[in-house]
C-alpha cells in the first residue's frame, strides 16, 4: 500500500496519476485522473482499466504489467480505447515500487487524443488528394511497390486499371474549372462505389485515376472495368442547372501476364489507355503484348446479357424433296451499336471465358417459348438449338429449361419440339459424361442432332452410344462436294449409314440450287443455308 504521505503528494499533482496492485486493481488516484475519465475519485478505487476504459486495451495493460514486474524497469506505452462513445488515445507511463514488501505499480495517464487526431489529419493530407479524397500519386506509388513485392513473394496475380475522363478539357472550357472539379469529385464517388473494398484507388494526375486490383487476373479485371465504364456512361450530373455527361477510357495491364515489374506494368497500362482513346474513347483496352480480343469480347458479352442484346436468329431448314420448311435452327447473335456479330465471332471466346452456359440458357429458353407460340398458331415445327457441355454441366440451368419446356409443351399436338445440337468436340474422350449430362433432357423427350458430322474422329462413337435422331453434315464437306467427286461419295456414305440407322440427314451451308440438286440426288433429307433463307433476328420483345 502507498504510504499516506506519498498518497497525499499524488493527490496534489496536476498530472493524472494512479496506482494499482499487481492484479490491476486500482488502489488510488488523484483528482486529475478521475476527472479525465469522468468518474469520482472514490468510484475509481477498486476498479481496473477494463472497468474505466472498456475492454479494448485490457490485454495491452496486462502485458505491460507482466513486463514491468519481470524487468523491474519503468515503461511507456500508448493505447487506443473507446471512451465516452468516442475513440480516445492515451500515453501511459508506469513504474514499480516496493511498499513494505508489496509491489505497487504507479503510473500517469496522458490524454493525447487531440494530438493523435491532428497527426491523423496531417497524415491524411500528406497521402490523399485534396479535391477527391482519393490516395495521391505518391501514396499510390508506395502501395503499388508493396503490392508488387507481395505478388512476387506469394505468386499472386493482380491488375492495374488506368482511367481517364474523356474530353475533360471540353468540360473545363465550356462549363468552367469549378464544374470540372465537381465532375472529378463525382467520378471519385462513383469509383468508390464500384470498386471492391480491397482495391485502392488513386488520383494519378489531372483527370487520370489508377485502380490497384489485388488477386485479380485480366478477365476479372475486365468485368470490373466494364461495370465502371457502363456506370460512368449512364451517370447524369446537374451542375449549376447544366446537365453534364461524361465517359471514361480504361487501360488495363496484369501481372504476371504482361510484365513482372511495376514500371513496365504502368507503361503497358498507359499505352493501353492511349489506344482506348485513339480508338474512339468510352472503351476498355488491354495489353498489346497479348491478344486482348478475347477479353474485349467477354466484356461485350457480359454487357449484352445484361442489356438484352444477345438474341436468337432463326434460320429455316427445308425438306429437300418438298421444299417446305420443316424446322429451324436458333443461332445466337450479338447486337452491337454498329453491327450484328454472328456466333462465329464470339462463341470461342465465350467458351474460353466460361460464358457459354449463359448464352445457351438464354437462347434455348427463348426458343422454347417460340416453340410454344408456333404450336398455339397451329404451325409446329422442330427447333434446333446448340447446347455446349458448359450448359449441360450446370444442372440448375438444365432443370430450369426442362421446367420451362414442360410449361410450354403440348403433348397431344407436338410432344418433342426441341432438338439439341452437340458437336463431338464438346465431349470427346468422355462419352460417359455425355450420357450423364444429356439424360435429363432425353428423359423429357428432347432429341439429339450431331452437328458438323464428319469433321472429326469420334462421330461414329456418338452414333453407337447416344440416341441420335439427326445428322447435320459438316458444311465444308458440302461446299467441296460440288467440285470433288471423292467428297460426294463420302456424303453418299454418310447418307447410307444414316438410312440404316433410321436417322434424318441435314446438309448445312447450301448456297445455290446446284448444291441442293446434288444433295437431292444423293438422298439427303433436309437442307439449310442462304439458298433457302438467312437467319432472321428476333426482336428483343419476342421469342
Amino acid at each position: 500500500m502507498i504510504e499516506p504521505s506519498t498518497g497525499n503528494i499524488i493527490k496534489t499533482l496536476p498530472v493524472p496519476v494512479f496506482y494499482h496492485d499487481t492484479e490491476g486493481k486500482i488502489l488510488g488516484c488523484n483528482d486529475a485522473f478521475s476527472k479525465l475519465l469522468g468518474f469520482s475519485t472514490d468510484s475509481c478505487t477498486g476498479k481496473s482499466f477494463y472497468d474505466l476504459l472498456g475492454p479494448d486495451s485490457v490485454q495491452q495493460h496486462r502485458s505491460a504489467d507482466i513486463q514491468l514486474l519481470e524487468t523491474r524497469r519503468k515503461l511507456k506505452y500508448t493505447v487506443t480505447a473507446t471512451h465516452k462513445g468516442n475513440p480516445a488515445h492515451f500515453v501511459i507511463r508506469k513504474d514499480i515500487y516496493d511498499e513494505n514488501g508489496d509491489d505497487v505499480i504507479v503510473g500517469t495517464l496522458i490524454d493525447i487524443t487531440s494530438q493523435a487526431q491532428f497527426e491523423k489529419k496531417l497524415h491524411h493530407k500528406a497521402t490523399h488528394d485534396d479535391l477527391t479524397g482519393l490516395l495521391n500519386r505518391s501514396e499510390m506509388t508506395a502501395l503499388l511497390q508493396k503490392n508488387m513485392a507481395r505478388a512476387k513473394r506469394y505468386d499472386e496475380p493482380y491488375s492495374l486499371m488506368l482511367v481517364d475522363l474523356d474530353r475533360f478539357k471540353i468540360i473545363n472550357d465550356n462549363y468552367g474549372h469549378s464544374s470540372g472539379d465537381k465532375v472529378l469529385v463525382a467520378f471519385a464517388e462513383l469509383a468508390r462505389k464500384y470498386a471492391r473494398d480491397s482495391d485502392p484507388i488513386g488520383r494519378w494526375g489531372g483527370e487520370e485515376f489508377i485502380f490497384l486490383l489485388p488477386n485479380t487476373d485480366a478477365f476479372h479485371a475486365s468485368n470490373i472495368a466494364e461495370r465502371l465504364r457502363a456506370a460512368a456512361e449512364q451517370m447524369r450530373l446537374t451542375i449549376d442547372s447544366q446537365q453534364i455527361n461524361f465517359t471514361i477510357s480504361i487501360g488495363v495491364s496484369s501481372y504476371p501476364e504482361d510484365a513482372n515489374n511495376l514500371e513496365e506494368l504502368l507503361s503497358i497500362a498507359d499505352g493501353a489507355l492511349y489506344e482506348a482513346k485513339r480508338a474512339g474513347r468510352n472503351r476498355i483496352q488491354f495489353s498489346n503484348k497479348r491478344d486482348s480480343g478475347i477479353f474485349s469480347i467477354g466484356t461485350q458479352l457480359q454487357r449484352a446479357l445484361r442489356e438484352n442484346r444477345l438474341l436468337p436468329a432463326y434460320q429455316p431448314i427445308v425438306d429437300l424433296k418438298t421444299g417446305e420448311v420443316c424446322a429451324e435452327e436458333a443461332l445466337a447473335r450479338l447486337v452491337l451499336s454498329n453491327r450484328l456479330e454472328e456466333a462465329e465471332g464470339f462463341i470461342q471466346a465465350a467458351s474460353d471465358l466460361q460464358l457459354s452456359h449463359k448464352i445457351d440458357h438464354l437462347i434455348t429458353g427463348r426458343t422454347i417459348k417460340r416453340c410454344r407460340q408456333r404450336m398455339l398458331n397451329g404451325n409446329p415445327i422442330h427447333h434446333f438449338v446448340n447446347m455446349s457441355a458448359d450448359l449441360l454441366r450446370h444442372p440448375e440451368l438444365t432443370h430450369d429449361l426442362i421446367t420451362l419446356a414442360e410449361e410450354c409443351s403440348n403433348s397431344d399436338q407436338y410432344p418433342n419440339p426441341l432438338v439439341i445440337e452437340i458437336t463431338e468436340r464438346e465431349f470427346i474422350g468422355n462419352m460417359d459424361s455425355a450420357q450423364e449430362v444429356l439424360a435429363p433432357l432425353l428423359e423429357f423427350g428432347m432429341q439429339i442432332a450431331i452437328d458438323d458430322f464428319g469433321s472429326g474422329y469420334s462421330s461414329f462413337q456418338y452414333l453407337a452410344d447416344l440416341p441420335v435422331s439427326y445428322l447435320k453434315i459438316e458444311g465444308t464437306l458440302i461446299k467441296r462436294m460440288v467440285n470433288e467427286d471423292k467428297v460426294r461419295r463420302i456424303i453418299h456414305g454418310i447418307r447410307d449409314v444414316a438410312k440404316d440407322l433410321e436417322l434424318i440427314t441435314i446438309a448445312e451451308h447450301i448456297e445455290d440450287e446446284r448444291t441442293a440438286d446434288i444433295l437431292r440426288e444423293i438422298g439427303i433429307d433436309w437442307g439449310q443455308g442462304y439458298h433457302f433463307g438467312k437467319a432472321i433476328l428476333a426482336r428483343p420483345d419476342e421469342a
